[in-house]
């Protein structure tokens, strides 16, 4: 069974870490919310919880987390993005998921971690307009609302959480899986 990690700091934006989770565990795929804050209960940028799985406070949550997972998904919101990017543990796990050849995906702000973190420089990215500046010195713009480029896969922001998710689920599940789970959702 694939398994994606995604990673809940606070003041992340709910819909851009829920429309993932839903949509792939509703396609098979095993989803851990990873909290970055001391507590389970990780507040959203609009002061909603969400109950994460587990916690990452060291280097064996690092090693746990590049060594199980298929793809790593990192929310924007703010100041859930900034978060990110200050986390030097994050940092940690991006780099070992593109040295594995894994999957990384982020969505609105976040992308503006990866390229602090210079994560998979010179790929195609979309992002959020808050951020463009910063993505565009680490990589190549792109206005589409999602943006897949080999095992980088980015989404514009809140207004785009379920094509993001779709974009994620396709890189681990297949067609009939993602087709069958649109036809329950009723999108045609």
């Amino acid at each position: 069974m694939k398994k994606v990690f995604v990673l809940l700091a606070p003041g992340f934006e709910l819909l851009e870490a829920t429309a993932p989770i839903d949509v792939l565990e509703r396609c098979g795929v095993q989803v851990e919310k990873v909290s970055l804050s001391e507590d389970l209960l990780v507040p959203s940028s609009h002061s909603v919880f969400l109950k994460a799985d587990s916690f990452l406070s060291d280097g064996k949550d690092v090693h746990r987390i590049a060594l199980q997972g298929d793809m790593v998904i990192l929310p924007g919101g703010y100041p859930g993005y900034r978060n990110l990017a200050e986390n030097s543990l994050v940092g940690l796990i991006l780099k070992e998921y593109e040295k594995a050849g894994k999957f990384i995906a982020a969505i609105c702000g976040a992308p503006s971690a990866l390229a602090g973190f210079e994560i998979m420089a010179g790929k195609k990215a979309t992002c959020h307009t808050s951020v463009r500046d910063a993505v565009a010195k680490t990589y190549q713009l792109s206005t589409e609302k999602t943006e897949s480029d080999g095992l980088l896969i980015t989404g514009r922001g809140a207004g785009v959480c379920l094509e993001f998710a779709f974009e994620c689920a396709k890189a681990l599940a297949g067609d009939d899986i993602i087709d069958e789970v649109k036809r329950k959702m009723e999108i045609r």
